[in-house]
């Protein structure tokens, strides 16, 4: 049986795997060669670890299904079209990535997706969302967005863009403006991308610090050191776990509200906020939904682990 090849491309880390069509690691090969890249120089390097990837585990190129690729951003996927990202050094816009990554592997079927896509179908097949006709993938890092699986398929809509949740507005008379230009964006007020610019507006309000952090320094403070900070009891740090977790709770409730899936399962560094985060999500979802759910829809945590976005990826070739 042929193997399957999974590329996670990410801001800082690139990574590429090998899977068996059970899911099972067979090889992975990581670099940040590319940070500094251009465009096109990003495809070569990822050309470079994936025939490195199949040289070191004695692979040919004929023994794989193909090669599929998960990134950050706005996907065409039919065409293979990169329309917009933010989290690299450069942008790519309208950029036609499977047609430049064929150019080093002619004739092998390349497929690219969003990270939640492809995130979203590795938990279907694999993980949480396994045995569920319908599932929801959320991811809850850098940035907020999701995957949504039905019967198996990923639903991608018109654009591509399908589960751009991140992007729902969550509140239109918001003072928090989005990475995308609109005001209120659910992924404004709860991921890591934002989590300094929500620390000073609580410090412009008059809460004080018990970490040492202060308008000249909070730059610093990222997922880990809101982590620290709730664990030892800062009261800002408190206060934006509790209201991330309410936008992520209401978000989940608008998603059952569209689709009525049977799972919505989560996932992300945000998650590593441990029970309290995952149990208020839970609190703000029962809350808002009240009597109105006769068949409980189940809210899981991912299992995959850190090979997500590969296992995700290489899923893309058996969908």
């Amino acid at each position: 049986m042929k193997l399957i090849c999974g590329v996670d491309l990410g801001g800082t880390k690139l990574s590429a795997a090998l899977f068996d069509q059970m899911g099972v690691l067979i090889g992975k090969e990581i670099t940040h060669d590319h940070v500094n890249e251009t465009t096109d120089g990003i495809i070569r390097v990822i050309s470079e670890l994936v025939q490195n990837l199949l040289k070191n585990n004695n692979v040919l190129l004929p023994d794989i299904v193909g090669i599929g690729v998960g990134l950050a951003g706005h996907i065409l996927y039919r065409k293979g079209i990169i329309i917009t990202t933010s989290n690299f050094k450069v942008t790519f816009t309208n950029y036609p990535f499977v047609e430049k990554m064929k150019t080093y592997f002619p004739g092998v079927k390349i497929l690219l997706d969003n990270d939640a896509n492809v995130q979203a179908l590795g938990e279907s097949m694999y993980g949480a969302g396994k045995g569920f006709e319908s599932m929801v993938f959320m991811t809850i890092s850098t940035g907020v967005g999701a995957g949504i699986v039905l019967n198996g398929k990923l639903l991608r809509g018109k654009n591509g863009t399908a589960g751009e949740i991140g992007h729902s507005i969550i509140e239109y008379k918001s003072k928090y403006m989005c990475t995308c230009g609109n005001y209120g964006c659910a992924m404004a007020h709860s991921s890591g991308l934002f989590l300094p610019e929500l620390y000073r507006y609580k410090l412009e309000s008059g809460m004080t610090s018990s970490i040492g952090l202060n308008l000249d320094n909070i730059s610093s403070f990222d997922g880990h050191f809101l982590k620290k900070g709730v664990n030892e009891g800062d009261n800002i740090s408190i206060s934006i776990m509790n209201e991330s977790a309410d936008i992520i709770g209401t978000s989940v409730f608008n998603i059952h509200k569209i689709l009525d899936p049977d799972a919505v399962v989560l996932g992300g560094g945000l998650l590593q906020l441990g029970d309290k985060y995952m149990s208020r999500i839970k609190n703000q979802f029962s809350f808002l939904m009240q009597d109105m759910m006769e068949s409980e829809m189940e809210i899981k945590l991912s299992e995959i682990g850190a090979d997500a976005g590969l296992l995700g990826a290489a899923s893309l070739l058996l969908e």
